[in-house]
C-alpha cells in the first residue's frame, strides 16, 4: 500500500525532527551528538577544552598574586626590622654612648636579626615556605604548555643579606688610652729629647733618664736639669719674700707664705733673717735667711723648686717637677709606651692607636673586647676576628635593603603581570564561549 507507506515515512520524519527539536528545547544545545554535526562537534569541543583552560588558568593567576602577596608581606615585615637596625646602628655610631649603652643597642640589633631569620624560616603558602631558600615559582597561565609567569623567590634571611654576626659593639683596635683608663695600666710613655731617650711614668708623671736613674726637673730656662746638676735653677723660694713674710716671728710660730705652711725654728728679727721649715714634698727642708737689710740670701737644706703643677718640692725625692709638657717645651718626640696589664707587657705605637703583646713574640695587634659578663677584656687579632664590629655597619645595612627592595620590586611587578593576564584571559574566555555557542547553542529564533 503506497499511500500507508508514504504516510508512515512522513510521520517517521516528523517524528525524528520532532525528537530532534524537542531535544534541543530541553537542553538547548544545537549539537547534543556527534550526528548532529560532526565537525561542529569536533570544533566546539577544542572551544570547551580552550575555555575550561583559560578559566582554570585565570584561577591560577589569581593564586599567583596570592604568593606573591604572601611573599611582598613578609619582606615588608623584614624591611620593618631592617629599618629599625638601621636607627640603631646610627644611634650607635654617636660617641656619646657609654659601653652599656652600646651593649644594649646590640641586645635589641640581635633580636631583630633573629625576627628576621624566624620571618624568612617560617613564612610559607599552601605549604610552600617563600623565603627559605632561592627558587622559581611557575605559574600556569594560559591552556597550553610553557604559557606561564615566573615568581623568582630568594633566600632572605640575615646571612644572604650579609648581616651575618652584625656587630656595633664588636671588639675594636685597642688603644693606649684604653689600657690605662679600662684596665689601669702601669708604665711609662717614651720620649726623644735631641737623642736622649726619656721615660714620663704614667701614673705619677715623673721623668726619668733611661740610661740612669735620674729624675729630671724643669729649670727656669726651660732646660731639663738633673738632681745631680749643681746648677739647678728651678722657680724656688725667693728669700727677700720670705724674709718679709717672716718678720718678727716668734719660735715655732706658723705662717703661710707662697701656699707652703713655714714654722719658725729660730726667732726672726724685725728684717726677718732666721731659721724656717717647711713639710715640702713629704721632707722637712730647712730654710736660712741671712743679710735680709740688704740683699737677702737662702740657704736650704734642699734644692726647692715649684713644679708645672703650682707645688713646691725638691730635687732629692721622687717628684713631678719634669712632666710631659716640660718634654714638649724641649722638642721632645713621642717614641712610643711601655705598658703593663696583669703582668703582661704591651707596646703601644707613637700615635697610640696600635697595640701589640711583646711576650707573645708574633707582635700580633690587640683588641678591646667583652667578656659575657660586659667587662673589658683584651684579645689578640685572631681571637678578634669573630669579635670585631662591622665594617661600615650603615653601607652594610644599605645593601641589605636594596636587596629587599629590588625583591619587592620583581613581586610588585609580577602581580601587575598577573592582573594584566587575568584581564586578557577573561576575554579570551569571553570571546571563545560566544564563538563556541554559535556552533553548538540551539537557534530559538
Amino acid at each position: 500500500n503506497s499511500l500507508s507507506l508514504l504516510t508512515q515515512n512522513n510521520l517517521n520524519k516528523s517524528q525524528s525532527s520532532l525528537s530532534s527539536a524537542i531535544e534541543r528545547l530541553s537542553s538547548g544545545l544545537r549539537i547534543n551528538s556527534a550526528k548532529d554535526d560532526a565537525a561542529g562537534q569536533a570544533i566546539a569541543n577544542r572551544f570547551t577544552a580552550n575555555i575550561k583552560g583559560l578559566t582554570q588558568a585565570s584561577r591560577n593567576a589569581n593564586d599567583g598574586i596570592s604568593f606573591a602577596q604572601t611573599t611582598e608581606g613578609a619582606l615588608n615585615e623584614i624591611n620593618n626590622n631592617l629599618q629599625r637596625v638601621r636607627e640603631l646602628t646610627v644611634q650607635a655610631t654617636n660617641g656619646t654612648n657609654s659601653d652599656s649603652d652600646l651593649s644594649s643597642i646590640q641586645a635589641e640589633i640581635t633580636k631583630r636579626l633573629e625576627e628576621i631569620d624566624r620571618v624568612s624560616e617560617q613564612t610559607q603558602f599552601n605549604g610552600v615556605k617563600v623565603l627559605a631558600e632561592n627558587n622559581e615559582m611557575k605559574i600556569q597561565v594560559g591552556a597550553n604548555d610553557g604559557e606561564t609567569i615566573t615568581i623568582n623567590l630568594a633566600k632572605i634571611d640575615a646571612k644572604t643579606l650579609g648581616l651575618d654576626g652584625f656587630n656595633i659593639d664588636g671588639a675594636q683596635k685597642a688603644t693606649g688610652s684604653d689600657l690605662i683608663s679600662k684596665f689601669k695600666a702601669t708604665g711609662t710613655d717614651n720620649y726623644d729629647v735631641g737623642g736622649d731617650a726619656y721615660t714620663v711614668n704614667v701614673d705619677s708623671g715623673a721623668v726619668k733618664d733611661t740610661t740612669g736613674n735620674d729624675i729630671f726637673v724643669s729649670a727656669a730656662d726651660g732646660s731639663l736639669t738633673t738632681k745631680s746638676d749643681t746648677n739647678i735653677a728651678g722657680t724656688g723660694i725667693d728669700a727677700t719674700a720670705l724674709a718679709a713674710a717672716a718678720k718678727n716671728k716668734a719660735q715655732n710660730d706658723k705662717f703661710t707664705f707662697n701656699g707652703v705652711e713655714f714654722t719658725t725654728t729660730t726667732a726672726a728679727d724685725g728684717n726677718g733673717n732666721g731659721v724656717y721649715s717647711a713639710e715640702i714634698d713629704g721632707k722637712s727642708v730647712t730654710f736660712t735667711v741671712t743679710d735680709a737689710d740688704k740683699k737677702a740670701s737662702l740657704i736650704t737644706s734642699e734644692t726647692v723648686y715649684k713644679n708645672s703643677a703650682g707645688l713646691y718640692t725638691t730635687t732629692k725625692v721622687d717628684n713631678k717637677a719634669a712632666t710631659l709638657s716640660d718634654l714638649d717645651l724641649n722638642a721632645a718626640k713621642k717614641t712610643g709606651s711601655t705598658l703593663v696589664v696583669n703582668g703582661a707587657t704591651y707596646d703601644v705605637s707613637a700615635d697610640g692607636k696600635t697595640i701589640t703583646e711583646t711576650a707573645s713574640g708574633n707582635n700580633k695587634v690587640m683588641y678591646l673586647s667583652k667578656s659575657e659578663g660586659g667587662s673589658p677584656i683584651l684579645v689578640n687579632e685572631d681571637a678578634a676576628k669573630s669579635l670585631q664590629s662591622t665594617t661600615n655597619p650603615l653601607e652594610t645595612i644599605d645593601k641589605a635593603l636594596a636587596k629587599v627592595d629590588n625583591l619587592r620590586s620583581d613581586l610588585g611587578a609580577v602581580q601587575n603581570r598577573f592582573d594584566s593576564a587575568i584581564t586578557n584571559l577573561g576575554n579570551t574566555v569571553n570571546n571563545l564561549s560566544s564563538a563556541r555557542s554559535r556552533i553548538e547553542d540551539a537557534d530559538y529564533a
